[in-house]
């Protein structure tokens, strides 16, 4: 193929260039008709067939773990799919990237000697638990890659003796996942600590629009759990918070939402929603300003874009924004930020000239600037060339592919330990001893076996022909300060306990 002969020839400095000018190319005119729903063929969980007795008494070979044989190893992969279809959303990102990580594997020789199959588990959003329980009767090694709403639901069987599957999800977002003793994730997020650092270069650069914060929490329980913590971290970072609301997470009414927004003189909206419904508030609020657009004069009024950071100046900062886009609306005196649940190529091309007021903090480099990390590269080109031509390219996607890599060192260590072999054990207890890890220069520094997250992130603004870096202004560099990460108190139980979230308390 041509990707593997050319991947093959990457070792030489020119071969490199040409294989990151590439991506650049691939990037720099990106498609931007949005996820692309494949087709891809459900490979059906094979049950594990019961062991047979032996013959009469004497030495015996030890049996092969699930999902391993001399040849292959199996490894599942849950993501919510529509009626058995393919993957839709931030599980279909998941789903590829597994898929395309299998065939680099392969193409690279194997993991152990073996060739990789990834298995796909509905979870069907509402039946986590489900898929839980069929991936422990299954032939399968481990999970990896995985991506699934609910994804707690179900923790308790994955930790139980008759299953414990080594877990290496693309994300956690469920709290007790993140407290289960099999799984390991690239870049973790905690329940005990948060990323402030974004938080606290906007309240540092507009001080007065950030004293006035809006934010608004969907009324799921894991939505509920993440924008308390979401909030505790923003405050720490110097927010204040004067509004908050519970939203529907069907059939909101958006318009009313952003009107009561700023009758309560929100001049800031920190979202912690998903970027889909994060596009829909975003429509609202134009229509409103579009209507009355003195109100962007008065919601502004006072902060002039004043800045106390990083050696900006307030004029400069406005400037910066100008050069973005105007939509009327001055420019840096209001602004919204959202996390990496914003970051992709079609996102980017939906916000349009809005984008100069969006801030999107991200914690693994983007995509347009591939420089010379190979394994930006080869997830982009194996995802493209090898899986589908069309994919968009987020960040979901590459947490798998990230967290694949985790597995692959866990899989080495345990088998450099034991002297070749492999069991699902040994390759936790390996997972347990990487404390250092940055995905093969995909993000910060992590450490994987305790949960805890790098402190490095990006900040980054859609503008109609793609995105741009905001903070730290150098390509290829991340704001790394270890300040960044602050301990949570009062949020960092929730979810932990038994029971309902209380929303009214919100």
């Amino acid at each position: 193929m041509r990707l593997v002969r050319f991947l093959a020839a990457a070792g030489s400095p020119l071969a490199l260039v040409a294989l990151v000018a590439l991506v650049a190319s691939a990037c720099s005119e990106p498609d931007l008709r949005g996820p692309a729903v494949s087709s891809p063929v459900m490979a059906t969980a094979v049950a594990t067939p019961e062991a047979l007795p032996t013959a009469g008494p004497g030495p015996t070979a030890e049996p092969s773990p699930p999902g391993v044989s001399d040849d292959v190893i199996r490894v599942g992969v849950i993501a919510d799919a529509d009626a058995g279809n393919a993957v839709t959303g931030g599980s279909e990102a998941a789903w590829l990237a597994m898929r395309a990580w299998s065939q680099a594997v392969n193409d690279s020789g194997g993991l152990g000697g073996r060739d990789v199959e990834v298995v796909l588990f509905d979870s069907n959003v509402f039946d986590h638990r489900t898929a839980i329980r069929e991936a422990c009767d299954s032939d399968i090694f481990a999970l990896v890659g995985s991506y699934a709403l609910f994804d707690g639901d179900g923790v308790d069987i994955l930790n139980e003796e008759s299953c414990r599957l080594p877990d290496f999800p693309a994300a956690v977002l469920s709290p007790a996942r993140r407290e289960s003793a099999v799984t390991f994730v690239s870049n973790p997020t905690s329940n005990k600590l948060g990323q402030a650092g974004p938080a606290r270069f906007l309240s540092e650069r507009f001080p007065e629009s950030a004293a006035s914060a809006g934010t608004v929490v969907l009324d799921l329980p894991v939505a509920f759990y993440r924008a308390q913590r979401d909030i505790e971290t923003a405050t720490a970072g110097g927010f204040e918070f004067v509004f908050q609301s519970i939203a529907d997470a069907v059939g909101q009414d958006y318009d009313a939402l952003a009107a009561a927004m700023v009758e309560s003189g929100v001049r800031a909206v920190s979202w912690s929603a998903d970027g889909q419904r994060f596009l829909e508030f975003m429509e609202a609020w134009e229509r409103l300003f579009a209507l009355a657009p003195d109100l962007g004069d008065a919601a502004s009024q006072g902060d002039s874009g004043s800045s106390g950071d990083s050696g900006d100046s307030g004029a400069a900062a406005s400037s910066e924004a100008q050069d973005i886009g105007g939509t009327g609306q001055p420019a840096g005196q209001f602004f919204f930020h959202c996390s990496s649940d914003c970051y992709s190529q079609s996102w980017a091309e939906q916000v349009g000239d809005w984008g100069q007021d969006v801030w999107v903090s991200i914690e693994m480099l983007p995509f347009e600037e591939p420089g010379d990390n190979v394994e930006l590269v080869r997830y982009v080109l194996y995802l493209r060339e090898e899986v589908d031509d069309s994919a968009e390219l987020d960040l979901i996607g590459l947490s798998s592919w990230a967290s694949a890599l985790l597995f692959e060192e866990a899989v080495a260590r345990a088998m450099f330990a034991s002297g070749g072999g492999l069991t699902r054990d040994l390759v936790i207890a390996a997972a347990g001893t990487i404390t250092e890890w940055d995905g093969r220069g995909l993000h910060g520094f992590t450490n994987p076996a305790e949960g805890i997250p790098s402190p490095c992130y990006i900040l980054v603004s859609p503008t109609p022909s793609g995105w741009i870096r905001r903070h730290p202004a150098t390509a290829g560099t991340m704001d790394c300060e270890p300040g960044n990460l602050v301990e949570l108190v009062e949020s960092a139980t929730l979810g932990l306990d038994p029971g309902p979230p209380d929303f009214s308390g919100s």
